[in-house]
């Protein structure tokens, strides 16, 4: 039998922190960008360390109160962090490979080591601000050995609780197939269930959270004790809670080291490889409604991209996901300044724009990505006309009956009016194929190196998506372009706008019909700019 060697299990979160940093290279503005952002806080920290140091050395009975709320959210981060970083990395693990030459121990250890590595990276600049704040504070060096003691055994022990809990929750889902459909269903939405309770149970968590803030029963407040037991200043700091709290990590981290093998063990040996259900397969060459809806008008080669498109999204819903940065963006950035300057009319007009945007995003972004496996066979059998023809053609079979169906009743029995609700009927149809056309154009800029694959929701199968916040900056990018196409409609429907029209002359009804139209042409015409960007990037489209 294979002994059990610590060096062994440091080489395989080696070999993992070099896949993973192989993964993000290419991306150093954006390393250095964490690391100055990383800095900043370090120093934030550091200079609220040496107030709280000063505080407690001048005779502050105890650290401040909400204290102990920083710790706690930074616990469960890092729990969600390294469980997180183990969905990713126990999928890309060469199982087979590493059981024959070491035991699973030694693979899950690595695996555990992996993830303390990459929370110690992130963590190292704030934990140094900290330690040296409070020491300076507290005028006493030991204090700092005592915070970086604190960090490392609270970061140890999320890493342990959060690769035990992924494993777990990923031996459920194999045991229990439809489990995890409802697992990933709930990770998806099930944000909106806990806002729903934050919302009806606040004034209960405004009370239940005080009276724990006073109790003894705070583990958070323990490790505050640790980090501050090297101070000579005892006012407010039980040294006893504080190695109470060491003692705790020390017998919890190899227990839960112990249950992650036992985990890991059950996945690779006892239980199947995988839980995807069998889902069938369908032709993108037989008939299909759009055929006859669309006839001999639209080519075959772009109903079928259409219809690719639309099938891989049935199957994996990666772009009905993203549509949940467009609801990001619409009610914490657009909803508000609508709601200061705008009337009914730019409310109506926003849910236009909103899902106009959402269709276009939906099945426009990320081409290179959804086509990454069939890429050298697209690239040699569908024009460049054709692909984002197809692109843009599934956009608006999502896109134009989900605007119709929404916007119009709420034009018509408002007080818009028919014409107006039609017309913004229009924006939301011009929007969304705007959307489509400029995602697609943006998407083709991707170098299919910059493509890893990735655990996806809904699906056993890795999907190809880019990592780092490049994909985040241009889909942020996409928003504005779009916006800004719709910017004249916004503007010709804030009441303050056509009253100002109409007190010159100009009757109000016609600058918001005006307006409206006006947005309908920019938007035809930015997506006529994007197809055409869009279809020279794909001719020129290089696989290295």
């Amino acid at each position: 039998m294979v002994e059990f060697r610590i060096h062994h299990s440091a080489r395989v979160a080696r070999t993992e922190l070099t896949r993973h940093q192989r993964e993000l290279d290419g991306r150093w503005f954006g390393r250095r960008v964490r690391s100055g952002l990383l800095l900043c806080v370090g120093v934030l920290l550091g200079a609220f360390a040496y107030r709280l140091g000063r505080d407690l050395a001048t005779g502050q009975t105890a650290p401040p109160a909400g204290l102990w709320t920083a710790v706690t959210a930074l616990f469960v981060w890092m729990v969600w962090r390294s469980s997180s970083l183990t969905h990713a990395r126990f999928e890309r693990l060469n199982a087979d490979l590493l059981l024959t030459t070491v035991p699973a121990r030694t693979v899950t250890s690595g695996l555990l080591l992996f993830g303390y590595a990459r929370l110690i990276t992130v963590l190292a600049l704030p934990s140094l601000g900290i330690a040296v704040g409070t020491a300076l504070g507290l005028q006493s060096p030991m204090v700092a050995l005592t915070v970086v003691a604190a960090v490392a055994s609270l970061t140890a022990l999320a890493v342990a609780v959060g690769t035990a809990g992924r494993l777990a929750a990923h031996l459920v889902g194999l045991r229990i197939v439809r489990l995890g459909f409802y697992k990933d269903l709930f990770t998806v939405f099930g944000w909106t269930i806990l806002l729903v309770v934050f919302i009806i149970f606040q004034d209960t968590l405004a009370t239940v959270v005080p009276a724990i803030a006073v109790s003894e029963l705070r583990p958070a407040a323990w490790v505050i004790d640790l980090a501050l037991s090297g101070t000579s200043h005892q006012a407010g700091v039980a040294v006893r809670r504080g190695l109470s709290a060491l003692g705790v990590v020390l017998l919890s981290v190899p227990l839960l080291a112990g249950v992650t093998t036992v985990l890991a063990r059950r996945i690779w040996e006892a239980d199947p490889a995988s839980s995807a259900e069998g889902r069938g397969s369908h032709s993108l060459v037989d008939d299909w409604w759009l055929e006859r809806f669309l006839g001999e008008r639209v080519s075959r080669p772009v109903r079928t991209v259409a219809r690719g498109r639309l099938l891989v999204e049935r199957r994996v819903p990666r772009g009905v996901l993203t549509t949940g940065y467009v609801l990001v963006f619409a009610s914490l950035v657009l909803f508000p300044a609508v709601a200061i300057v705008g009337g009914a009319n730019t409310m109506l007009l926003l849910v236009a724009f909103s899902l106009g945007l959402a269709g276009g995003v939906a099945f426009g972004t990320d081409p290179i990505g959804v086509k990454y496996r069939v890429l050298p066979a697209l690239l040699t059998t569908v024009g460049g006309r054709q692909f984002v023809d197809g692109l843009v053609l599934a956009a608006l079979v999502a896109g134009v009956p989900v605007v119709t169906v929404v916007v119009l009743p709420l034009g018509v029995v408002g007080p818009v009016g028919v014409v107006e609700a039609v017309l913004m009927v229009l924006v939301g149809v011009a929007v969304c194929a705007c959307s489509a056309a400029v995602c697609v154009a943006v998407g083709m800029g991707v170098d299919r190196t910059e493509y890893v694959p990735i655990p996806f929701f809904f699906t056993d199968v890795p999907v190809y998506a880019e990592i780092g916040s490049a994909p985040f900056l241009r889909l942020g990018g996409i928003f504005v372009v779009v916006l800004l196409a719709a910017l004249p409609g916004f503007l010709g429907n804030i009441p303050p706008v056509y009253g100002g029209a109409s007190a010159l002359g100009v009757p109000a009804v016609a600058v918001r019909i005006g307006s409206l139209c006006l947005t309908v042409l920019v938007a035809v015409g930015l997506a006529v700019i994007a197809r055409r960007i869009a279809v020279r990037r794909y001719r020129e489209y290089r696989i290295r």
